[in-house]
This record gives C-alpha cells, structure tokens and sequence, in this order.
C-alpha cells in the first residue's frame, strides 16, 4: 500500500506567504535606490568688465536645484581638492547658493553634488585676471 502525503492548508499558506516574501525584499533589494541629485546649476556673474564674464579677487554665487533638502550640496572649483569652497544646505524650495571666489585664471569648471548621488552637475566658467572695482569686478 503507498500512502500519499498531502500538505495541510495551514502549511500551504505558510508556504505560500514564505515564498511571496521571500520575493518581494528581492525585489526590494534590486530596486534602484532614490539619491539626492543636483538638477541644475548655474553661477551668477556681477557686473563684470573685460574680456572674460569671471575675475578672480571678484565674487560671484553660485546656484544649485536639488531633488533632496535633507542633504548639504558641496560645491568645488576643479582642482580644488577635497574641501571644495562651500558646504550648503538647501532652502526648502529645493535650491542652494554659496559665494565662489575664482582660485585661477582660465577655464576651469564649478561642481556641485549631494551626499549618495549619482551624479554631479558642472558649469564651465571662463575666469580672467580680475580687479575688484567694489559694485563691479574688471576681467582681463
């Protein structure tokens, strides 16, 4: 005589709910993680004489949109270095603004990028000799 086995119901609910489980955090875990994000940046030049729109000895603000407010954005010249030139948290309508001061003359670009982000945003800037007229900078 054989005699069959059948599972119980409790058993294949058990079962069932281990493997919908089991499933889902796979899924979960495969899923793209959400990253805070610069979205734009742009650098404002001031009134600026000469030949090129930036100066170094002048200061300008640079401003970035971001996808997240609860993360600082960190903002960098190229060659910079790891301290970058300002360390800002955003406002609550998403956006974030620090004061650059150009390091060197020609062109060269500004970053800005968020903690866990998979990507960072540039702006390239032409930066001249610059004189700090006060209301206005002289680029040469």
């Amino acid at each position: 005589m054989i005699r069959t086995l059948m599972p119980s119901d409790s058993l294949r609910f058990a079962l069932g709910a281990a493997t919908v489980g089991i499933v889902a955090s796979m899924a979960t875990l495969a899923a793209p993680q959400a990253s805070a994000t610069v979205t734009s940046i742009a650098t404002m030049p001031s009134f600026t004489l000469g030949t090129h729109p930036y100066g170094t000895t002048c200061t300008y603000v640079a401003h970035v949109t971001v996808d997240d407010i609860t993360q600082p954005v960190f903002f960098y010249e190229e060659g910079q270095g790891p301290s970058g030139f300002a360390e800002v948290m955003p406002d609550p309508n998403g956006t974030a603004k620090a004061n650059w001061t150009p390091s060197r003359t020609g062109i060269t670009y500004i970053y800005a990028f968020q903690p866990g982000a998979t990507h960072q945003v540039r702006q390239t800037v032409s930066v001249g000799t610059g004189i700090n007229a006060g209301s206005a900078c002289i680029a040469l």
